[in-house]
């Protein structure tokens, strides 16, 4: 599939970076922009970037072809190493176009033969050109075809099951999640309404505060490692919903160095959710150790807390109900006039309710999503698949991406066939 877009028509080109891992549409639809294409190359263990890609001024990756692409002046500018400064370059591997011509560049190993391919190229006009091809390609085929384009340069994307892309509306999908897009807005995009509509998420400890912890089953649970957990997952669901404190900083040691207010900026938010696990305390008065809680600022408004007790129950949790605290985080939005309440998950001490965390992990996501008005959408297989497993105890459902050796996978038979 490929379009042409008139330089005339386009009114914003970025690179997005999907550090939430969302898919293709999930960030289409988050950005608003009408054309969105796979980037360029990256490690899929890592998830991170390995040709040239510079955002925003920020350096992700200098190896690789220095060939490539600076977004500037509103246009792509085809340049060797970012020579043109732009504050956002997107590199090639390799180059497909050069001069009006097809450069006959060697592929590097792995990426050579026919395969799946995404490309972008640029006529003399300035004019944008994408092509997204889910057949079996070769670099001399892509490049012909952006010749007959009007390309006078081109370059070659990441391809093979990378290979997706959303042409306004006419769409080549993927089930792989890929680290960046390449986005382009042809209309003029909305006014910008502050974050008012988004949910603030913040999740609990760390900064050398790993907040509460427990071996269950012989499976060590950190209370900061949990927290990431659920938010990374609800960015995911959530999308252009919410936003996450900043990824490169800890709340925990902003609040402890009093800069917690000024880095979260409260006031940009509709509302702020603060993620942690609750534990046992002996004494308790009312003697439970089980179950989901929240807790809002005194005064505060119970409406959205109220919500996340009910649905997260509702996945078999015992609703302990809302309550008010005298916490920092939830204190400190209710000051910038922005509600927030603290999620207290379930009790990371509590057999009962780590089996039903970890066995309905993906429905207590869905149910949080929900209570901030996310739409409904179909369990995901992967995560379907690993709740069975782990329900089963034929797994610990632990490092979902790594190889399992011969070893785990003759447990896991032997753990399958004692369920039989």
């Amino acid at each position: 599939m490929i379009c042409v877009i008139p330089k005339a028509n386009i009114r914003k080109i970025a690179v997005y970076v999907n550090s939430g891992r969302m898919t293709m549409q999930q960030v289409k639809n988050s950005l608003g922009c009408q054309y969105i294409l796979n980037g360029g190359l990256y490690d899929m263990a890592k998830f991170a970037a390995i040709n040239h890609l510079t955002v925003d001024g920020k350096v992700l990756s200098a190896n690789g072809n220095p060939y490539g692409y600076g977004i500037k002046d509103g246009g792509l500018v085809f340049s060797y190493g970012n020579n043109v400064k732009a504050p956002t370059f997107l590199g090639a591997y390799p180059v497909l176009v050069r001069d009006g011509k097809a450069s006959g560049d060697a592929a590097p190993a792995g990426l050579d033969g026919f395969r799946a391919r995404s490309c972008v190229g640029v006529t003399r006009a300035g004019d944008v050109v994408l092509l997204c091809d889910q057949t079996g390609r070769s670099l001399n085929g892509m490049a012909g075809e952006l010749l007959a384009a009007g390309c006078d340069t081109a370059i070659n994307l990441d391809g093979g099951g990378s290979s997706q892309c959303d042409f306004d509306g006419k769409a080549l999908a993927s089930s792989r999640v890929v680290h960046n897009f390449l986005c382009i807005w042809t209309e003029d995009a909305p006014a910008e309404t502050p974050d008012k509509k988004k949910v603030l998420l913040i999740a609990g400890h760390g900064a050398g505060d790993p907040g509460a912890a427990a071996t269950i089953g012989g499976k060590a649970y950190r209370e900061d490692t949990e927290a990431r957990r659920v938010v990374s997952a609800l960015q995911k669901r959530l999308g252009g919903l919410c936003a996450v404190y900043p990824t490169d900083r800890d709340g925990y040691q902003d609040y402890k160095k009093g800069t917690l207010r000024a880095v979260a900026r409260f006031q940009d938010y509709g509302f702020v959710l603060e993620v942690h696990f609750n534990a046992f305390k002996a004494g308790a008065a009312d003697g439970k150790t089980k179950g989901v809680e929240v807790y809002v600022p005194k005064g505060g408004d119970k409406t959205v807390a109220d919500k996340l007790c009910k649905a997260v129950s509702a996945c078999g949790l015992t609703n302990r109900g809302v309550k008010d605290g005298n916490l920092a985080v939830i204190n400190t939005a209710k000051s910038c006039g922005v509600p927030a309440c603290l999620l207290e998950v379930c009790f990371i001490d509590d057999p009962d309710d780590m089996a039903v965390y970890n066995a309905k992990f993906a429905a207590i996501v869905e149910a949080v999503a929900a209570a901030f008005g996310a739409p409904a959408q179909p369990q995901d297989e992967a995560e379907a698949a690993r709740a069975w497993v782990m329900a089963q105890g034929i797994s610990d459902g632990s490092s979902p991406d790594r190889a399992a050796t011969r070893s785990e996978v003759w447990r896991m038979l032997y753990r399958m066939r004692k369920t039989e």
